[in-house]
């Protein structure tokens, strides 16, 4: 969740950089505003529609979180007591039980591009300048099924457990930028770009499932373990540059397609973490080892690829074998874009 204070903070502070922006653009260019073109001197305004993908660097999400697995120990049965076998005087109507290490592993595949969709108001002073400001969200979300064994209420070797895992990051953003169209025609416009944005809201939630599908525990069939995580960081800040191309329908509808690149101020990492499962103490298993943790300096952290479950059993040196998670949106945007003029 974002913090109030700091969120108001980082609010005030993008609106005067916005503000500072069109300030700037306006001094420099303002002397070109009164060349014609298609609309000439007339002042315009549009609303558009955007749908695109934006291509994201989070490679300790890509190639940290999303390849950790889940690892332990719990409490198997070795023998089942009440066969009559064993040595003298030994008691056979008790089960023999170990506690025995397990690893699950269910990586998420790396995908880096997702949907970025939002909407955009211009005011065209004339037919080369646009100033805009727009709201837009995107969300990334990985999937991933897979079918191992996991240890439940004594039972592991002939557990046959369906697991699905789900990954998933988005954020919103609000923008303030300036258009300039240095072709113009009739029937179409190519124009740079130059924006600031302010992204908010970034959250990142996983969610691990465990459906047991077989077991030699006939009850334990169909029972449903789930795991899941939420994290969230405040907001940040984001510029870029593009070129676009716009086609006109209409006087008063056009369609454009755009490319942009996306810079972001720092890394960032992820915080106020929440976790909950419905594990039960009947379960009898100990999942030392948990994919994400929230660090001692209160960030989300992975567990490494290669840990064992002999890694992470004392709980004094078990931090030793996650890292920290630091992402950016630095990347490649394309854009589609239905314009309405009025």
């Amino acid at each position: 969740m974002i913090r109030p204070a700091e969120y108001h903070c980082n609010n005030l502070l993008s609106v005067a950089s916005g503000l500072c922006l069109c300030v700037v653009l306006l001094l420099v260019n303002g002397v070109s505003f009164a060349e014609g073109g298609r609309f000439g001197d007339e002042t315009r305004w549009s609303f558009s529609f955007i749908l695109g993908a934006h291509v994201s660097k989070t490679d300790d999400l890509n190639n940290g979180l999303n390849n950790s697995p889940l690892i332990g120990d719990a409490v198997v049965l070795i023998r089942e007591g009440g066969d009559g076998s064993g040595a003298p005087g030994e008691d056979t109507d008790v089960n023999e039980t170990a506690e025995l290490p397990f690893r699950f592993d269910n990586p998420l595949p790396d995908d880096q591009a997702a949907t970025l969709a939002g909407v955009e108001f211009a005011w065209h002073p004339n037919d080369r300048h646009a100033f805009y400001v727009g709201v837009n969200a995107w969300e990334r979300t990985a999937i991933n099924k897979t079918t191992g064994n996991l240890p439940l209420q004594q039972f592991f070797v002939n557990n046959v457990v369906n697991g699905k895992r789900t990954g998933t990051l988005s954020y919103t953003e609000y923008q303030l930028g300036w258009r300039y169209s240095f072709v113009r025609k009739p029937k179409y416009r190519v124009y740079s770009s130059l924006s600031i944005h302010e992204v908010f809201d970034i959250d990142y939630q996983e969610k691990w499932v465990f459906l047991f599908v077989d077991s030699p525990i006939e009850d334990l069939v169909g029972v449903r373990r789930d795991m899941f995580m939420d994290s969230q960081t405040a907001s940040l800040f984001m510029g870029g540059v593009g070129l676009g191309a716009e086609w006109f329908i209409r006087d008063w509808l056009s369609l454009g397609f755009e490319g942009k690149y996306m810079i972001t101020e720092s890394d960032f990492t992820l915080g106020d973490i929440k976790e909950r499962d419905d594990f039960v103490d009947g379960d009898q298993i100990n999942r030392d080892g948990l994919p994400y943790r929230r660090m001692s300096n209160g960030r989300l952290g992975y567990l490494q690829e290669d840990a064992t479950p002999t890694d992470v059993d004392d709980p004094n040196t078990r931090e030793d074998f996650y890292r920290n998670i630091k992402l950016n949106f630095d990347g490649f945007r394309f854009l589609f874009r239905i314009n309405l003029y009025y």
